[in-house]
């Protein structure tokens, strides 16, 4: 069974625990389900504890970077490393293609001989190996490296459910009653925290594949794409250097009259953009070309060449392009709503204990 099932479905079982454990607090000789009773400020601190267990996977995201500064390896080391790790995919490839022609070998050997050849260079740090599939089916080596406190893939799945959850708790923490503003404050961004975070789960999982559709198509990545963007527009501004007041002019004003816009739109959160061209340009061009001196024409041509590469490049970018201005929107609600989830939650539980 995959991840994301085994998560889901432990969601399920906690989400009717929880359920039943408020069933019977709401129904024992208590003077009504409260917040503010033993059963329900119990509720309310696990709700908390899940709130901050899901912030966790922030924190565990923005501090990835930083830690892993603080791995420090010589160059020799570095070397000695790389090759042992080439050497390590290539004897664990071979095992895979050994064990599509032995499709009975059992899982647990293809595992511990996969081990074995990463313990043998001392990669069992770096390197992961594990062995999934049946018999009938086939059995795959799957070999990953292993990540700073874990993999960023687990923490994230713990933070929809730690999520999810804790909209439950709070609910039954309160007695499904909200008579207090800020604690109703409170749960509405907790409730727009959760629906914001189901759309990011859906852009993750929707658009990352249709980029690598793109990459297929372009036969390049997409960090490639931007790369050779860069070094287009890097020597369009190298051409027009030095040249003459004219070849400046019109550098500067096709450079920022772009012959090909993708104008921000919400359309972009449920359709492809629209694409505006700039039909005249190449026509442009011609005409100027008569207006430039001799011994800049060659170089006119060039730059003319490259700013329809540029184009090129920016047109199969898009998606890239469509993918960032999906995450600045979803950011742009979810980080606020969880400031606000977190301000009211603080402000409910301080007045709560000081009242």
């Amino acid at each position: 069974m995959s991840t994301p099932r085994w998560y889901f479905l432990a969601s399920i079982l906690v989400a009717l625990l929880v359920s039943l454990y408020y069933y019977f607090y709401a129904l024992a000789p208590l003077p009504g389900a409260s917040g503010r009773t033993l059963h329900g400020l119990l509720l309310g601190w696990l709700g908390f504890a899940a709130m901050l267990g899901a912030l966790a996977y922030s924190a565990r995201r923005r501090r990835l970077g930083s830690a892993m500064r603080w791995i420090r390896v010589d160059a020799d080391t570095r070397r000695t490393r790389k090759e042992n790790e080439r050497k390590t995919f290539e004897k664990l490839s071979q095992l895979q293609k050994g064990t599509l022609r032995q499709a009975d070998r059992p899982r647990k050997q293809l595992q511990a001989v996969a081990k074995r050849i990463i313990r043998q260079v001392g990669l069992g740090r770096y390197i992961s190996a594990r062995a999934y599939g049946s018999k009938r089916d086939g059995m795959r080596l799957e070999v990953r490296r292993r990540e700073w406190l874990g993999r960023l893939e687990i923490w994230y799945y713990w933070h929809l459910m730690l999520g999810c959850l804790s909209v439950l708790l709070i609910l039954t923490h309160a007695g499904f009653r909200f008579d207090n503003l800020i604690a109703t404050l409170a749960f509405v961004c907790l409730v727009g925290v959760v629906v914001t975070g189901i759309w990011g789960y859906f852009v993750y999982r929707i658009v990352p594949p249709k980029l690598t559709q793109v990459e297929a198509k372009a036969e390049r990545t997409s960090e490639e794409l931007l790369a050779e963007l860069t070094e287009v527009t890097q020597e369009i501004q190298a051409l027009a250097k030095d040249k003459s007041e004219r070849f400046q002019t019109i550098y500067t004003r096709e450079m920022a009259r772009p012959g090909i816009t993708f104008p921000l739109s919400w359309r972009w959160l449920h359709g492809p953009a629209e694409i505006q061209r700039d039909p005249q340009r190449p026509d442009r061009f011609r005409l100027i070309a008569d207006e430039i001196l001799g011994d800049e024409l060659e170089d006119f041509r060039h730059m003319v060449r490259l700013i329809f590469r540029k184009e090129k490049l920016e047109v199969l970018l898009y998606p890239l392009y469509r993918y960032e201005y999906h995450l600045k929107v979803w950011l742009s609600a979810h980080i606020p709503l969880t400031a606000g989830m977190m301000v009211f939650s603080l402000v409910h539980i301080v007045s709560v204990f000081y009242y």
